[in-house]
């Protein structure tokens, strides 16, 4: 996140694109692929138009907008660990913060992966950029022609947390 009076940025370099029935994933589902893999790149283009929505209406500090990007029964995670459970809750909590601490901010995310793990559900990582780093996943689902966020988590990094955790670990493997 970053204080800023323009536009979120969301890169989209080349993520690992994971497709049902594909010779290079673990999984495959029955039925007809070809119609799966067509779907998929429409599918592909509507999430990354949606995380761009996602990203331009926190810039933007519109709570509803940002709301809107997500299913009416949705779980977001804060990084702090809040847990919202509705589209409502989400708009109410982040109008408000946008109205205050949030104000003028941005995001900055880059897309390193996105998974169908069916033609109606897709899982998506992102990494923040920005003063302090962060990982996102997004469990996405298609409603009719539409995909919402229907689950989101925001985890920030914590070096130290990161390096006593690993130098443990390797303490415990000797």
């Amino acid at each position: 996140m970053r204080r800023s009076g323009g536009i979120s940025h969301a890169k989209f370099k080349n993520p690992r694109i994971f497709r049902p029935g594909s010779d290079d994933n673990e999984g495959t589902i029955r039925g007809d692929l070809r119609t799966i893999e067509v779907l998929t790149v429409d599918d592909d283009n509507s999430i990354r138009l949606l995380l761009a929505r996602l990203y331009d209406a926190w810039a933007r500090g519109d709570g509803d907008a940002y709301a809107a990007c997500f299913a009416e029964k949705s779980d977001y995670i804060t990084f702090n660990g809040i847990h919202l459970r509705t589209r409502a809750e989400n708009a109410e909590l982040h109008g408000a913060l946008f109205r205050g601490v949030l104000k003028g901010t941005t995001l900055s995310a880059e897309m390193e992966s996105l998974e169908f793990l069916s033609s109606s559900v897709a899982l998506v990582h992102t990494t923040g950029s920005g003063r302090k780093k962060s990982y996102q996943t997004y469990v996405l689902v298609k409603s009719d022609s539409e995909w919402l966020i229907r689950s989101f988590q925001n985890t920030r990094v914590q070096p130290f947390s990161i390096w006593i955790t690993r130098w443990m670990q390797k303490r415990r493997a000797r």
